[in-house]
């Protein structure tokens, strides 16, 4: 068992440290938990507390306060109260979403941009592109692709297709891309291929209603930028470039 793996589960790090530490000792005072956790003794009777009010762990008095382990199978229905309350909370947002959907139209529409890190923000920005009231154009080195979360791809393109979100993308030629263009009817999309000297890009574009996405895969970094004015320009660069595909493009 790992604090990475607790961590994932819903507790914080020092509740992991110190639920393993008793885990370790079945039954001992706070002292000798705190000792064997590395943490001090104040801080983990407070951490016991919580853990006990989890029911991961029980109380014992005596002339010590002393915390005794309970069985690894209470972790389980402790996730499933915690999964009940997140579902709790769900329903709660959707109730709440049409309020806070009219307050945020009242904000006057400025141009923003928004940055996204790491591979959770990279799935984000693609999760905010299933939101397109229009055609998204895109073009992409799907090289970049082929190492960065294969499932979530494969799933993001028949979601997207299911809502009918139709795209056209620019691809250079790679074996990949000529498997995602062969997937073209079935994925509500037009694609064209272009030789790797012509289309040696690295960061992957959306555009998209108001708003122009840049991605880089590689370096798991994004921006969002999201204004009316810019996402035209790129508009009309973007079908300047795919009408002079039609000259350079490898057929499939």
């Amino acid at each position: 068992m790992t604090i990475e793996t607790l961590k994932n589960f819903g507790l914080s790090t020092k509740e992991a440290q110190v639920y393993i530490a008793l885990m370790e000792l079945g039954n001992a005072p706070v002292s000798e938990i705190a000792s064997r956790a590395k943490i001090n003794r104040t801080t983990t009777y407070d951490i016991l507390e919580n853990l006990a009010n989890y029911n991961l762990v029980s109380r014992a008095e005596g002339k010590k306060k002393h915390y005794a382990s309970e069985s690894p199978e209470l972790l389980i229905a402790f996730l499933d109260r915690k999964a009940r309350e997140y579902k709790e909370k769900s329903e709660d947002a959707k109730k709440l979403l049409p309020e806070l959907k009219a307050t945020y139209n009242k904000i006057p529409k400025k141009p923003k941009v928004k940055y996204y890190d790491g591979e959770d923000g990279i799935i984000a920005m693609y999760e905010d592109s299933l939101t397109s009231k229009t055609d998204i154009l895109s073009w992409l080195n799907t090289e970049e692709t082929a190492d960065f979360a294969a499932d979530y791809f494969a799933e993001y393109y028949k979601r997207r297709a299911k809502k009918n979100i139709f795209i056209r993308a620019i691809y250079n030629d790679s074996e990949l891309s000529r498997q995602i263009k062969a997937r073209d009817k079935e994925e509500f999309r037009e694609s064209k291929i272009i030789t790797k000297e012509k289309m040696d890009i690295v960061p992957e574009c959306y555009i998209y209603d108001d708003k122009v996405s840049f991605m880089s895969l590689k370096e798991k970094f994004g921006v969002i930028i999201e204004s009316k004015d810019i996402a035209e320009a790129q508009r009309k660069l973007y079908e300047l470039a795919w009408h002079t595909a039609d000259e350079i493009e490898i057929k499939v």
